[in-house]
């Protein structure tokens, strides 16, 4: 009886242990902040690539459409700048690069050498996709747009992961932002480099 008495206790102990962690990481998902969509023009489209970046410590992964059109982002001096200072400032940064279009844009001349930059075309298979995004820190934060090729103005909304706990960020962020770093890991390794 008394054996059976303190299996009882251990398990109760055990599966309240257990019951509270469970609790404490899917309550992590609380505090994921998504603004709310607005529209951007491209200027503010610079603007948050640059903060993105900035707040970046490790990487930041791109997919866009990379193309060579009236106010292009990645023909923008301070993009190029910022990027130009991260890596100067951080020699093991890592910004793998994934766009539609293989456009001669002043962003791929800039760093088509640089050994922290790769950047890559995707090979289409079906439609052209839309939605677009930047993620930093294996999914810390992310800026998610949805576009037409060539347009000027974005359905734009951000997801910040970094007020979860440390330990289970890149969990959480991982997994609210699936979608998007499965898509990037696929077309990335399926990519082209530059000719």
């Amino acid at each position: 009886m008394i054996i059976l008495g303190w299996v009882a206790v251990v398990i109760l102990a055990a599966s309240t242990v257990v019951i509270v962690w469970l609790l404490h990481r899917t309550f992590q998902y609380v505090y994921v902040k998504v603004s709310p969509e607005r529209i951007d023009d491209n200027n503010s489209v610079v603007s948050n690539f640059v903060e993105l970046l900035d707040e970046a410590s490790s990487s930041m992964i791109l997919y866009d459409d990379g193309d060579d059109t009236d106010g292009a982002v990645y023909n923008d001096s301070r993009v190029i700048d910022a990027v130009r200072r991260k890596l100067r400032s951080n020699p093991d940064f890592e910004l793998p690069c994934l766009f539609n279009c293989n456009d001669d844009v002043k962003f791929r001349k800039e760093f088509a050498n640089e050994p922290q930059v790769d950047i890559r075309t995707r090979c289409y298979m079906g439609r052209e996709r839309k939605v677009h995004y930047k993620i930093i820190d294996g999914g810390t934060k992310a800026y998610i747009s949805r576009h037409e090729l060539g347009s000027n103005h974005r359905r734009s909304k951000i997801v910040d992961c970094s007020n979860v706990s440390k330990r289970l960020r890149s969990r959480v962020g991982a997994d609210v932002l699936r979608k998007h770093t499965e898509d990037f890991a696929t077309a990335f390794s399926a990519a082209k480099g530059r000719d």
